[in-house]
């Protein structure tokens, strides 16, 4: 009975195992499901053959992927050429074992296909967006996990102790409630936040863990999740007089594809971009540069687009290659004129601003500067550089560019301590109406200052990301307490009232003293 179950709880206990790699330590895998089944499957053939399997066949899902991802196939159909390719050469390999007795090329049967064609997909699908760097970090994070993974789960005495004593599945369900709700800082947030910890205190910082348990689960409930997505808070802002960039048209369904010839024709320059995409992904700023009247090119990222492949971009945003593979809606909005007073610090792009606020109260702001390694975007993970800013009057703190102080911009030379976001009273009035609009509690609020209209709202982000701690050498934790002490007493002050009390609260350190 124990061997016919083996599987159920070598199952249990790898996936346990990466729960807390990821929770506890801060490995960055490809999931947790994906890294135990791989795991399993390196159980049958063993390490010393197993792994140049593994790689050798990741590495042909991963080329075949990115040969065919220029075709613009939407994801799911990427997924199963990938698959099918993967799935053949398997078959090659069991049957070279069989041919010539080679007993670990007939274990190749037992590597899951469908979780290697995912893994090389989704790998690539972040190389093209982000850049070698983060998701090969993630891949060698998932690597390390599966074979450690797999050290465990080929100790019989392990499995059997745990498959003979049923009262250790119950501790292992309170082990993995007790990590999601306990665990405040991972290891290598203690690594990745040294810059605050020296400067204002371990107890200040705010981890990924329970920015999500205590603050994203708190103030933002799941039920308003489907109504703060870019085009309907786009819609929102619009019915408010939010100030927020033009709308061109929205991309829902294909038949909706006609609409952007229409607008490729009438606007010479627009933005692009999905609805429920993350991180800057799937972004296109377009300017027309040459081509007929009926059939125009754009330049984007460095290179001419044609109407063809800008509606094969527009298909793979509806087919979710750049929000986890849900399906999505491509947002195609007037683009921004920068102000020309930031145009010194930003590299080809857009520099934005991240107001993060709690509940009506600003409690912590950045700018992200584009650079010529970001290309143009303003995004921390693909090289942009982050600025933090006074609450007082938004002048810069510091700026860190990977992981380090940076004193000057890379490309254009521009001495960072020097910038200023104009409009400051403006910035923080309109973050707090873009928060109240939005009716999530704690979220982080993109503006971008253009030339003609001033501060406008870019989109709202539901899980703000925890790097501008660094920028501002402070803790978001300390910070956010703070607020939370003073809500029964302040939440309904006027807009003016909360942004002084904000600015005495900055004033005195974040504290009642």
């Amino acid at each position: 009975v124990v061997a016919a179950s083996t599987l159920f709880f070598e199952l249990i206990i790898g996936a346990l195992f990466i729960v807390i790699m990821r929770n506890m330590v801060g490995v960055k895998t490809f999931g947790v499901f994906g890294p135990v089944v791989v795991a399993l499957g390196l159980k049958t053939s063993g390490l010393m053959y197993g792994v140049p399997l593994y790689l050798d066949l990741f590495i042909i899902g991963m080329v075949v992927s990115f040969v065919i991802h220029p075709l613009g196939l939407p994801g799911s159909f990427r997924v199963a050429v990938v698959q099918t390719v993967i799935a053949i050469t398997l078959t090659v390999f069991e049957l070279m074992g069989e041919v010539y007795h080679l007993e670990h090329l007939e274990m190749a049967i037992f590597f899951p296909v469908i979780v290697l064609s995912w893994l090389a997909d989704r790998y690539v699908s972040q190389v093209v967006e982000t850049g070698w760097v983060p998701p090969t970090k993630q891949l060698l994070g998932t690597v390390l996990v599966v074979i450690l993974s797999q050290q465990i789960i080929i100790r019989d005495e392990v499995i059997t102790f745990v498959a003979m004593n049923p009262e250790s599945w119950l501790v292992g369900l309170l082990l993995l409630i007790a990590i999601a709700r306990s665990t405040n800082l991972r290891l290598s947030e203690l690594f990745r936040f040294s810059i605050v910890r020296a400067s204002d205190g371990l107890d200040s910082v705010l981890g990924i863990d329970r920015r999500n348990r205590h603050f994203v689960s708190r103030y933002n409930p799941w039920s308003l999740f489907a109504h703060t997505s870019k085009d309907e808070m786009k819609r929102t802002f619009m019915q408010l007089e939010i100030p927020t960039p033009t709308t061109y048209g929205l991309i829902e369904a294909r038949t909706d594809l006609r609409i952007r010839r229409k607008l490729a024709i009438e606007h010479e320059t627009f933005v692009i971009k999905p609805a429920s995409g993350y991180g800057g992904e799937g972004i296109l700023v377009l300017s027309k540069n040459g081509g007929s009247q009926s059939e125009p090119t754009f330049e984007a990222k460095e290179r001419t687009w044609s109407i063809r492949e800008l509606e094969r971009h527009i298909l793979s945003i509806m087919d979710g290659q750049y929000s986890g593979g849900n399906g999505d809606v491509a947002i195609i909005e007037r683009r921004i004129v920068p102000d020309r007073r930031l145009e010194s610090y930003s590299y080809g792009g857009l520099p934005d601003i991240r107001v993060i606020v709690l509940e009506g109260f600003p409690v912590m702001a950045m700018s992200r500067l584009p650079t010529k390694e970001s290309e143009g975007a303003a995004n921390l993970h693909k090289g942009a550089i982050g600025t933090g800013l006074s609450m007082q009057d938004g002048s810069a703190i510091q700026s860190v560019w990977h992981g380090g102080l940076v004193h000057t911009h890379p490309d254009t030379g521009a001495d960072l301590s020097t910038f200023q976001v104009p409009h400051w009273d403006a910035v923080l009035d309109l973050s707090i109406r873009a928060q109240a609009a939005s009716r999530l509690g704690y979220v982080g609020v993109d503006i971008v200052l253009d030339e003609i209209h001033g501060p406008m709202i870019l989109e709202l982000n539901k899980r703000p990301g925890l790097g501008i701690q660094n920028t501002n050498r402070a803790g978001l934790l300390k910070r956010l307490k703070h607020i939370e002490s003073q809500l029964l007493e302040h939440r309904f002050d006027p807009v003016a009232d909360r942004i002084a009390l904000m600015r005495g609260w900055d004033a005195r350190g974040w504290s009642d003293a």
